[in-house]
């Protein structure tokens, strides 16, 4: 079974056992702003994947249509699902080739355009919440805004854990000379498992290293 698709099932049964499951429904407008959030988080973070590594010379993901700015290409079904009933999710992995990569920090390049790119989108949307001019656009957009910014930052942040599956990992292993690079490699065969544990047993480090610093940068960018 895929490690990401064990998370998400183990993520949901615990979220239904515990009553714990992440709903921003009480609210229609919160509702619809963070579907437009993730949609767009995960659209523009895989995206990136995709274009940088066909710029560093490896055309893998646009050969299967992940170069592409169609939710639809990005967009994991149960990932998604997950997202909207637990709080947690991802999207469909983009795949790329290490050995057709131009740079020989390719890998860091490629993995870290995903969360950079989530970053400036978040920026780009704090835009009009920074200089007060998201209430003239109607009651609603403030909300959308805010949480196209929020949701993005902890996006960005969350992905840079470097554990395996997370984009961290590889931002990680782009760096390391080649002997500790096969020894990383054989760390991220336990990565899905510690990311687990992490998500349902230490929610504390996670609040620590991610709902913390992306609620920083969320008030630093919307300059509240």
């Amino acid at each position: 079974m895929n490690p990401l698709l064990l998370i998400g099932l183990l993520l949901l049964a615990y979220a239904f056992i515990t009553g714990s499951l992440f709903a921003p429904v009480r609210d229609p407008v919160q509702f619809v702003a963070f579907v437009i959030a993730i949609v767009l988080g995960i659209t523009v973070h895989e995206f990136m994947h995709a274009y940088a590594a066909h710029r560093l010379g490896d055309d893998t993901a646009r050969l299967l249509g992940r170069l592409s700015l169609n939710p639809m290409a990005h967009l994991d079904p149960f990932g998604t699902l997950l997202l909207v009933l637990a709080g947690f999710g991802y999207g469909k992995p983009v795949p790329f080739n290490e050995s057709r990569l131009r740079s020989s920090i390719g890998v860091t390049l490629v993995a870290i355009a995903g969360p950079l790119a989530n970053v400036a989108l978040a920026a780009v949307f704090a835009i009009p919440l920074r200089f007060g001019v998201s209430q003239t656009l109607g009651d609603i957009y403030p909300t959308i805004l805010y949480y196209v910014v929020q949701m993005n930052c902890i996006l960005a942040i969350f992905n840079l854990i470097p554990i395996p599956p997370l984009d961290g990992s590889n931002v990680v292993y782009g760096l390391l000379p080649p002997r500790q690079q096969w020894s990383w490699r054989s760390f991220q065969q336990y990565g899905p498992f510690l990311l687990l544990f992490v998500l349902l047993l230490a929610p504390r480090v996670l609040t620590a290293l991610v709902f913390g610093p992306a609620q920083a940068l969320t008030r630093f960018l919307v300059g509240a």
